[in-house]
């Protein structure tokens, strides 16, 4: 009886946020994609990333690694930034999303079958990748008034590059090592890639009211896959 109870217990404690996620998340997308809705999307979205937040670190595979949860913190801070509508804020927003992307690219070359298996190589990836985000960092600290739209334009175009380097490289690795890890992370980024895609037909070529639609179907589990995916890396440390 105890056991039943506790098993019902830690189903209800994984299907209750979990259907509050997709609930929340079509809200927020609905009302602000579709309605354009703004004050009702901030409403719904600051709990979007709180709750699989809270999946993670509940869960019994869970390492709670500085790492991942900073990624969280960066994609909290990020994505409800951007609701306030305050145009100096953007910039910002798109760092602290960038670094999110940066985060998940440093997963994606870890989980490459050569450089996993190296601890001399993957020691070097850390090592380029915090000099490379440094530099760029200074770089438009340096160049840029982060004020003005000269700074917008190059921290879009650097995340672009980033973006589509995780999507190509999570390809590669979905391709290659066919585990489930490298699926949840590939199926989250394209997820990303078709929201993006629709995004920009919608505002800049076609205007068609289906796109936001579609993007209401693709963008929905994107924060589901990554939560898939920390859990999945967490559970193979442990294994190890």
């Amino acid at each position: 009886m105890k056991k039943n109870i506790q098993s019902i217990l830690k189903r209800d404690l994984e299907v209750i946020p979990l259907t509050a996620y997709f609930i929340s998340y079509f809200l927020y997308l609905f009302f602000e994609r579709i309605l354009e809705k703004d004050d009702y999307a901030l409403l719904v979205k600051p709990i979007i990333i709180p709750i699989i937040a809270f999946l993670y670190v509940t869960n019994k595979n869970s390492k709670r690694t500085v790492l991942n949860l900073t990624l969280l913190i960066l994609i909290f801070i990020s994505d409800n930034s951007t609701l306030l509508e305050i145009r100096s804020l953007y910039v910002y927003a798109t760092i602290l999303y960038m670094l999110g992307v940066y985060i998940l690219f440093y997963y994606a070359i870890l989980d490459m079958k050569f450089v996993n298996k190296n601890k001399s190589i993957r020691k070097n990836v850390t090592l380029i990748l915090v000099v490379l985000l440094v530099l760029s960092l200074l770089f438009l600290v340096v160049n840029y008034n982060l004020k003005e739209k000269a700074a917008e334009k190059f921290v879009a175009f650097e995340y672009m590059i980033i973006f589509m380097l995780l999507f190509l490289l999570s390809i590669f690795n979905y391709i290659q090592l066919k585990s489930k890890k490298v699926k949840y992370l590939f199926l989250m980024i394209f997820c990303l890639f078709l929201s993006h895609v629709c995004f920009s037909m919608h505002k800049y070529y076609s205007g068609h009211v289906i796109f936001k639609y579609l993007i209401c179907i693709v963008e929905v589990p994107v924060y589901y896959f990554l939560l898939k995916y920390l859990l999945k890396k967490d559970s193979e440390l442990i294994e190890q």
